[in-house]
């Protein structure tokens, strides 16, 4: 019953969650709050996304490799900090310039911004396979 929260179906859905997570919910606040009129940026959605995308990649793909047979659900909420945490300097690192050593003030906001949403993503993720997890041990049990 719990076979698809790992695997390709936990990475598909952990991938998808990344996806809204960064569009809808980080898109969506920015465009309600800090930019209704798009002044900065015309549709936050689709540009989120794009990392939302990246990062569930990537993130789905640390869990895998670090934390072997291991359902999603079944991760400690301290390694899903961490690997959340390095989705999101891998992000902002993929923002600073190929230049060698040409790291500006922006790259390193873009860094610390990645850093963060990646670590309230990955939180969220867990929180929503632990939900889903008990459920489904509750269902079976009735």
């Amino acid at each position: 019953m719990k076979k698809w929260m790992s695997g390709v179906h936990g990475t598909v859905l952990m991938i998808v969650l990344w996806v809204l997570g960064w569009g809808l919910g980080f898109g969506g606040i920015m465009e309600a709050f800090v930019d209704p009129d798009g002044k900065i940026q015309d549709v936050w959605l689709t540009l989120l996304a794009v990392p939302g995308f990246i990062g569930g990649l990537l993130f789905s793909g640390l869990l895998w490799f670090s934390e072997g047979r291991r359902s999603f659900n079944e991760v400690s909420l301290s390694r899903v900090s961490l690997w959340g945490i390095v989705t999101g300097l891998v992000i902002g690192l993929l923002t600073i310039p190929a230049e060698v050593g040409d790291v500006s003030p922006g790259a390193t906001g873009m860094t610390a911004i990645a850093t963060s949403l990646s670590l309230v993503a990955a939180i969220g993720s867990a929180v929503f396979f632990r939900i889903v997890g008990r459920r489904q041990t509750s269902d079976v049990s009735l």
